[in-house]
């Protein structure tokens, strides 16, 4: 269909289009929209500050676990796809539900059950670029500049990729000294790559569900949002932030493998009443969740997040979020190794590159903070 792969993102255009037409009736100003989201919804926001559509359509953007800069070849990692990717996936979703030689594909689509569509389809939250909505690829718009010069509040949690290794390892994938380079090799299959995670990364006995968090939460969210973040501030203003309460709350039943820390979407109750959140958080959670609401509402209103009534956020500094604990801190990227995933990037990655960019640890000695 015409302007297909990026339905999503004129939606959205259609919702700012509507607020910003009507939000003046209700007491509000439609020159101070934000536009925020978080995972599949924070990299909609980068798709959109890439999109010339939006232009004009909001005034500051809040990016959440969902950064613009990340690589459409590693899982779980927000990003986009060539159009003609993603036809081909609309193709052969076709074909396993039954329509591909059908004469009018999209009438056989409409005939087939939701639930049948459900199963077949295996492809991820990823508009597409090539497209008059979405003309280049974000990324690489991102880093080139191009893109809407608004403030924005960015950042991720510091065990982002958790929640994934914890159901990855209850759905039968243990992961050990044993079978840690298989898995590896399972997730990063270019030549060499899997051996220099490993490396990186060593699993010593029962910490291989933590080291294989660290490894998704470093190389799809905290590394490319550190990057993004840098791109963003040499052209517009930027506060950057870490969600680290090791305690926060499970947002999924049951119990997990090994503890989580402050996983994806786990900031989300802190600042959205998600329902049960008064009954979920400690007293010195609650004083957190009121401390970020101030920051995330003062950023809406003003472009700036600071008050009288909390530490001061500084745009040169990450802002590390938890109880009792809001300070500002200048490791974040040291701590995640953004320099070994930059080294691992393609056409950056090399095996001695791999080896420099571990060198400084021990042998068998586990990242930073994990």
């Amino acid at each position: 269909m015409p302007g297909s792969g990026t339905f999503g993102l004129a939606d959205q255009q259609a919702a700012l289009r509507w607020v910003r037409a009507g939000i003046g009736a209700f007491g509000g100003d439609p020159h101070e929209v934000t536009l925020a989201g978080e995972s599949a919804g924070g990299y909609s926001v980068c798709a959109q500050l890439a999109s010339p559509a939006a232009a004009g359509l909001f005034d500051r953007a809040i990016i959440e676990s969902g950064p613009c800069t990340g690589s459409p070849d590693r899982p779980f990692a927000p990003s986009a796809v060539p159009l003609s990717t993603a036809r081909d996936a609309g193709a052969d979703l076709a074909s396993k539900v039954g329509c591909g030689s059908s004469h009018d594909v999209l009438a056989c689509l409409r005939r087939v059950r939701v639930s049948r569509l459900l199963a077949a389809q295996d492809t991820d939250q990823q508009p597409a670029y090539g497209t008059p909505l979405m003309p280049g690829d974000p990324t690489a718009a991102i880093a080139g500049g191009r893109f809407h010069q608004v403030p924005v509040l960015i950042g991720n949690n510091h065990d982002e990729g958790n929640g994934w290794a914890a159901g990855i390892i209850q759905a039968g994938h243990p992961v050990t000294p044993a079978t840690w380079p298989d898995v590896a090799a399972a997730f990063f299959p270019s030549p060499g790559q899997a051996e220099a995670v490993v490396r990186a990364y060593p699993v010593h006995g029962a910490d291989g569900g933590p080291v294989f968090g660290a490894v998704i939460g470093d190389a799809d969210f905290a590394c490319p949002t550190a990057r993004t973040g840098g791109l963003l501030a040499a052209r517009v203003p930027v506060w950057r932030y870490e969600f680290a309460d090791e305690h926060a709350p499970p947002l999924t039943p049951g119990t997990p493998p090994f503890p989580l820390g402050a996983p994806h979407a786990s900031e989300l109750p802190y600042l959205f009443d998600l329902g049960g959140r008064p009954r979920e958080l400690t007293a010195a959670q609650h004083r957190l969740a009121d401390t970020m609401i101030d920051y995330w509402s003062r950023f809406a209103r003003t472009a700036d997040p600071n008050g009288p009534s909390a530490p001061v956020w500084s745009r040169h500094t990450v802002l590390s979020l938890a109880p009792d604990h809001v300070v500002p801190t200048r490791t974040a990227e040291s701590r995640h190794h953004c320099a070994f995933w930059s080294a691992l990037e393609p056409g950056g990655w090399s095996s001695a590159g791999g080896e420099r960019a571990t060198r400084g640890r021990s042998a068998g000695e586990a990242p930073q903070g994990r």
